[in-house]
Parts: C-alpha cells; structure tokens; sequence
C-alpha cells in the first residue's frame, strides 16, 4: 500500500518528492518509497539522508521505514555507512509485498548493524518502531 493510500498519511509532518523517491516524515520515523528501478546507494541517498539528519537532528532517536511499493536496488555494503551518518538511527524495517522482496530482506539483514525486521504491512511496521522506540527510550536516550 502507498503512504498516501494510508491511514497513516494525516500523521506526515512533511513529504517530500525526490528523483530518487519519496519521503513522509513523522515524529520519530521516516517512511521511504524509492521509484521502480532505481538503486539506493550512499551515493544516490545523499539528498534522503540530508532531508532525514535536518529533520531529527542528531539528538531525535528515529525508526527507517522502506515500503517497497516498487522493484528497486540496493547496495547492502552501504547499510553501515547509512547508519555511520544517522547515528540517531534506531531501527530499521521493510514492509515488504513480494517473495522476492522477503528474501533481499534476509541478505540486506546480514549487513545492517542496528535491528532490521521485515513486515507485510503499513500499519505492522509503523506499530513496531513504535514500540520499539519507546521500549527502548531509556536505554537510547
């Protein structure tokens, strides 16, 4: 399902439409939809990652949302560079709609040094970096 398409889209604090993809910033996540085709790499990020750090700052703990609504690539060597920059970083998911999708989940997982959980839908991986975050308020503050 798209952001937009969801009952979560009245909870974007602001969106933006890049080359890339877009991005719909909340409180304490970001949900990212990259356009069919592309490949995300910390070298076609640069200006998702700027948009993300100006939006929580360094100090604002924040869970990464991937709803991967279109086939794309992704360069998983780069997961430890992306989390270098958002040190604020605390969780990561991908809703995931496809089979195909479900097993780059299993690899991309292996490279990825914070928590990184696959969900089928919107409303699931919003609910858990929810929890997440706050389980973990304490222990990330």
């Amino acid at each position: 399902m798209i952001f937009t398409n969801s009952k979560l889209k009245e909870m974007a604090i602001v969106s933006h439409e890049l080359e890339i993809g877009r991005l719909h910033f909340l409180e304490n996540m970001v949900f990212s939809e990259i356009k069919e085709g592309k490949h995300l790499s910390l070298k076609t990020a640069n200006e998702y990652l700027s948009l993300i750090a100006e939006f929580y700052g360094s100090t604002n703990s924040f869970g990464f949302v991937s709803n991967r609504i279109n086939t794309f690539s992704i360069e998983a060597l780069d997961f430890p560079k992306f989390t270098n920059i958002l040190k604020n970083l605390k969780v990561y998911v991908a809703i995931s709609y496809t089979h195909f999708d479900r097993m780059n989940i299993e690899i991309e997982r292996q490279f990825c040094k914070i928590p990184y959980l696959g969900f089928e839908t919107i409303i699931d991986a919003y609910n858990y970096v929810n929890d997440y975050l706050r389980r973990n308020a304490t222990l990330i503050a």
